[in-house]
């Protein structure tokens, strides 16, 4: 059995016209045009000889010819992170994209520019989408330092979490502050690579701290 290239929820499907023209008994066992509705209420037109195969062909994915999407999905001023994963069909156990999405995809704008960028809907797209989206976000839609620094003052752990765009718990906070991590450190480091990682930034200021140490 061939993969799956879209595997997203079709909420309706419709039958159009014919992709050539025929006549008579012969029309209904020719191929048409259908009109789906996924799970994301995007629109997308595809060909199939019935329903079935016309799903079929939909689930081989986007070819930006016989498939492809027609009407993208209107915006969703109340698109919820829980109303994505559910649209995207993530399952409970894929805990590791839940917790990316919320972390990445922490404004409704974000959600709906996710929605409005992905095409096929499978494992490989979603995942790869979401970190390209993230080193976007990461290198030109960043927490400003004053943002960053009011809210470090209150939830460092959430501050760090979303400056980062990573899941950051308490033990990792703790080893950053062992590290004589501050919040003016992760600004310093930030600006000179925006996709750093927070274990690298844990690690350069372990490598200060202990540089600090043997000049004594």
């Amino acid at each position: 059995m061939s993969k799956k290239a879209n595997k997203q929820a079709i909420i309706d499907i419709v039958r159009m016209n014919q992709v050539w023209e025929s006549e008579g008994k012969a029309a209904e066992k020719e191929l048409h045009y259908y009109h789906i509705t996924d799970s994301l209420n995007r629109k997308w037109q595809t060909i199939g000889l019935d329903v079935s195969d016309a799903i079929q062909v939909f689930e081989h994915g986007n070819d930006d010819n016989w498939t492809r999407i027609f009407e993208p999905a209107p915006y969703n001023s109340n698109l919820s992170i829980n109303d994505l994963i559910n649209m995207l069909n993530i399952s409970p156990e894929a805990t590791g994209i839940r917790n990316d999405m919320q972390i990445i995809l922490n404004t409704v704008e974000r959600r709906n520019e996710y929605v409005s960028r992905i095409v096929n809907v499978n494992r490989e797209s979603r995942f790869l989408l979401l970190h390209q989206m993230k080193d976007e976000y990461l290198q030109h839609d960043q927490l400003t330092d004053d943002q960053f620094t009011q809210l470090y003052a209150v939830n460092p752990v959430e501050a760090l979490s979303m400056y980062f765009l990573q899941s950051i718990d308490i033990i990792t906070y703790w080893e950053w502050t062992n590290a004589n991590g501050t919040a003016e450190k992760a600004i310093e480091y930030k600006r000179e690579e925006p996709l750093l990682p927070f274990i690298q930034a844990i690690e350069r200021a372990e490598d200060e701290a202990r540089g600090i140490v043997s000049g004594f």
